[in-house]
């Protein structure tokens, strides 16, 4: 690689310079969009609430159905891991954004993200560098990155993992090259403690440093015990004192017990029906993204057959840590990301060592195909800009029904969305309180949630009392009319005082002194988008039932009998159509 590098000179170091130069300011520019996707306002009122508090949430301050307590005078035998992950987790990154919020409000969000994704493609690159890999190969590597992030470019507290995890891999490889070359205390090695304590303190993630850590220092072990590397008996005393002394580093957290029940804080979160724990194939398939996994497949690909073509250069900690990170991101959406950076980290030094003779003959396919990817970085980046569409992701957020709400006052308890739990527990805070978000503290209210959600609130509106609504009129994403509005809707006893193109706000009519709205517009709108969700998709159940349901409601009892029974067609197994039809049955 010097040599080729060298043979550029002056012209190539200038050319590698100005191309970095550009790729990193375009990546910055990339990660300048708007922030709004609830876990973040979570996040930044649970920051606010330790700064303003002077302490860690013992229970839940947000939110009226969650009751239990990590206090000890509560009396409770054991500890809830999840609520106590939930809660006191994430608390150096949650007062991060919090001052980045009080310094810039919200545009200082949007750059605080900005500074963090732009951190970690430097310490990637860095990393790239010091493993030989050609700057022109590295930097191409690195623009590929934001392709392979969907649904990871947001400020949450994993932004500080996929960090660590860059940090911990890279301290390690260059400890190891130091001890190789006689230097008994490397820099790299002394750091470890440090980047362990900070991180078990900003993201439970921190396990997987457990992992690089000591898959590292084992594959070493061995390598050292067959004699595929030479390292002195005081060289290697000192690398497994360091690592012992930064995975205990690790643990002067708050949850320095939870890592011995986290198999269990995941199945809850498994029980909760968190989607990033779907396997890779199954996320990209419901949100429609096809090539978020065959991207991610050809990377794996290309990553293993490099492997395979360079199996005498390969340490044994590589291989191992390859398969590992390569079964956890295809198993769970989540790991992916981490992934996807090891596969890089790890393969890109062979690719750049297998195309190392050819690289002088391909120079130009290399620096074109930089061109392109900063070309479409960029045109992304303008697109999704933050400069043009502000730094709020009205697309997500209910920014005009919480001001309505705010300034209107209609009568709590709220029943709210899912995915507003998080803004609203922020905006309404202190004079209102929310019914969920996506911290999922408690298994009994997710479940009393989806109930409602799918059009039974009956009786658990009764349970919590609640005498207001604010829901979307269209899931997230997904795009498909929540069954929730669409019932509340044709629901007498229940009024319609707000709507926006993305809010509609409910009260029940007997605690209702606010304005009424006209429902039968949206209700009509709402038939049309199901008559042509039907036309597009006609072995969607969920848009028969809806349908059926909004014919029930016109009267139209035949039509409605029509689209339940064909709901049944398609998928026997179906509850509501069949309740629907047995309803149907008793009134004749």
């Amino acid at each position: 690689m010097t040599a080729i590098i060298a043979s550029l000179l002056p012209a190539g170091r200038f050319l590698v310079g100005v191309l970095a130069s550009v790729a990193f300011a375009i990546l910055l520019l990339y990660h300048i969009n708007p922030v709004g996707l609830s876990d973040m306002y979570w996040h930044l009122n649970t920051g606010r609430w330790i700064w303003e508090n002077g302490a860690l949430p013992t229970s839940d301050p947000f939110s009226y159905t969650q009751t239990a307590s990590l206090d000890d005078s509560t009396g409770q035998s054991s500890k809830n891991y999840w609520q106590l992950l939930i809660l006191q987790g994430f608390w150096l990154a949650q007062l991060s954004y919090f001052a980045a919020y009080s310094a810039l409000g919200e545009w200082g969000l949007v750059i605080f993200k900005a500074i963090l994704f732009g951190t970690l493609y430097g310490l990637m690159w860095r990393t790239l560098l010091r493993s030989r890999v050609d700057p022109l190969l590295g930097l191409l590597a690195i623009l590929i990155l934001p392709w392979l992030l969907y649904r990871y470019d947001e400020l949450r507290p994993q932004v500080f993992s996929f960090i660590g995890v860059v940090l911990v891999y890279m301290n390690m490889r260059t400890a190891l090259a130091k001890l190789h070359e006689g230097v008994k205390h490397p820099s790299a090695l002394i750091a470890l403690p440090v980047i362990m304590m900070m991180w078990s303190n900003l993201h439970p993630g921190y396990m997987l440093g457990w992992v690089i850590i000591s898959v590292m220092a084992a594959g070493t072990a061995f390598d050292r015990w067959r004699g595929a590397i030479e390292m002195t008996q005081p060289a290697f005393k000192n690398l497994l004192i360091w690592c012992g002394v930064a995975l205990v580093a690790s643990l002067f957290n708050p949850l320095f017990d939870v890592i011995f029940s986290y198999f269990g804080i995941v199945q809850n979160q498994f029980a909760f029906g968190v989607d990033e724990h779907l396997s890779l194939y199954s996320y990209a398939s419901m949100y429609r993204q096809p090539m978020l996994f065959y991207g991610v497949l050809i990377l794996a690909l290309v990553t293993l057959c490099t492997l395979i073509l360079r199996r005498k250069h390969v340490d044994s900690a590589h291989a191992f840590l390859i398969f590992g990170f390569t079964a956890a991101g295809f198993y769970a959406f989540r790991f992916t990301i981490f992934f996807i950076l090891m596969a890089i980290l790890i393969g890109m030094p062979h690719v750049s060592a297998l195309l190392e003779r050819h690289l002088a003959k391909l120079r130009t396919l290399v620096i074109t195909m930089l061109l392109i990817a900063i070309a479409g970085a960029g045109y992304q980046a303008v697109q999704n800009s933050a400069w043009q569409s502000g730094p709020v992701q009205t697309a997500y957020v209910p920014e005009q029904a919480a001001a309505f709400i705010l300034d209107k006052r209609p009568p709590s308890p709220l029943f709210n969305a899912y995915e507003y739990g998080g803004y609203l527990g922020w905006r309404l805070a202190p004079e209102y309180q929310i019914f969920v978000d996506p911290r999922c503290l408690d298994f009994e209210v997710n479940r009393d949630y989806q109930i409602a959600r799918g059009g039974h609130y009956h009786a658990v509106f009764d349970k919590y009392g609640i005498n207001s609504v604010v829901f979307y009129l269209f899931t997230p994403l997904v795009s498909s009319i929540p069954e929730v509005t669409l019932y509340l809707l044709m629901d007498k006893n229940w009024d319609l005082v707000y709507v926006d193109k993305l809010t509609a706000v409910m009260v029940r009519r007997e605690r209702n002194n606010l304005p009424i709205i006209n429902k039968a517009p949206l209700l009509n709108y709402f038939q049309q988008t199901l008559e042509r969700t039907l036309q597009l998709y006609p072995n969607s159940t969920q848009a028969h039932v809806q349908y059926g349901r909004v014919l029930l409601h016109r009267r139209d009892v035949s039509g409605a009998q029509q689209h339940f029974k064909t709901a049944l067609t398609i998928n026997p197994q179906l509850k509501a159509p069949r309740l629907y039809l047995d309803a149907i049955s008793r009134r004749n």
